[in-house]
């Protein structure tokens, strides 16, 4: 188990590290300039602010100037936001981003297993039909239509809950569920797959001869092994949640991470869009490390020994 994680561990640093160099060569390839946008700044001023922040140099002693700053966890200061780190920022948005992730995550895992259960069970019913008619809504519709109808309809029209803002616990509704539906709908459609399979296995056949309840058969047997290949999807789906803020954050006025992140690309601003960047990229390559080692626990039938699976 320990040459496992130290092995994977390596392999993390590794893809973190041509993340950020990817990353790092793509953005100084976009065209303009971060001090002649939005609008001209006169020459000896645009020279001097090149100078301040080290713009100046090769393309090549800036990465590496880079990476030795980031190996004392400096992502630097922002070209647009004056006086404030990128680490600040991140620090401050990131809460909100988060808050309305595992928000939208609760809603997606329950439902979406929920859903995908009940369909399996009343396989060619109206259940299932009115279930996957959810999930193909929910795959279909991009999130920040959701979140512009559901404005409009139960805020504007119906004055149920607040447009915009995050002030309390009913400024989360709308958001969360804008966000959330298209992993429900994923995640619905896979354990219905998953559960229909298991159902017809012959280990369930078995459990059905030997009298036990269908109750039992479903919750010892069905749902623990038809769960599996959805933990498969769960660490990238939880960053696909925190990152699929970026949209709903500017949609609902949200003061989170996602706003900075969009901001950061318009105006070219270099330490934003590269802090940013590897910050999600860490949560994406750490959730699915943590989804791996998952497994043995899920499943007693895996197990991690020696560094193999």
């Amino acid at each position: 188990m320990t040459r496992y994680i130290v092995k994977r561990a390596g392999y993390m640093i590794a893809t973190l590290w041509v993340i950020i160099t990817l990353t790092f060569v793509l953005m100084h390839a976009l065209p303009g300039d971060p001090f002649l946008n939005p609008k001209k700044v006169p020459e000896p001023i645009r020279q001097n602010m090149l100078a301040k922040y080290g713009l100046d140099k090769p393309l090549y002693q800036q990465y590496f100037i880079y990476l030795e700053n980031l190996s004392r966890g400096e992502l630097g200061y922002s070209l647009r936001y004056t006086q404030r780190t990128v680490n600040d920022m991140i620090r401050d948005g990131f809460p909100y981003s988060a808050d309305l992730g595992v928000r939208a995550l609760i809603f997606a895992i329950t439902t979406g297993l929920t859903l995908g259960i009940i369909a399996a069970l009343n396989h060619n019913r109206g259940w299932d039909y009115t279930a996957m008619l959810v999930a193909v809504f929910g795959v279909s519709v991009p999130n920040f239509v959701v979140g512009t109808l559901l404005q409009y309809l139960i805020s504007v029209k119906l004055r149920l809950l607040p447009v915009t803002g995050w002030e309390g616990f009913k400024y989360t509704l709308l958001p969360s569920f804008a966000l959330g539906l298209w992993t429900v709908a994923l995640m619905a459609r896979m354990m219905r797959t998953t559960m229909l399979e298991v159902l017809n296995q012959d280990y369930i056949k078995t459990a059905k001869a030997k009298g036990l309840s269908s109750r039992e058969i479903v919750w010892r047997h069905a749902i623990r092994n038809a769960i599996l290949p959805v933990v498969t999807i769960l660490g990238p789906l939880v960053v696909n949640i925190i990152t699929g803020t970026l949209v709903i954050e500017t949609i609902f006025a949200i003061p989170g991470l996602g706003r900075y992140y969009v901001q950061s690309i318009n105006n070219l601003d270099y330490p934003l869009i590269m802090g940013t960047t590897i910050f999600y990229a860490a949560l994406l390559i750490l959730a699915i490390f943590l989804v791996d080692i998952a497994y043995s626990f899920i499943d007693p039938r895996i197990r991690l020994v020696g560094g193999k699976e």
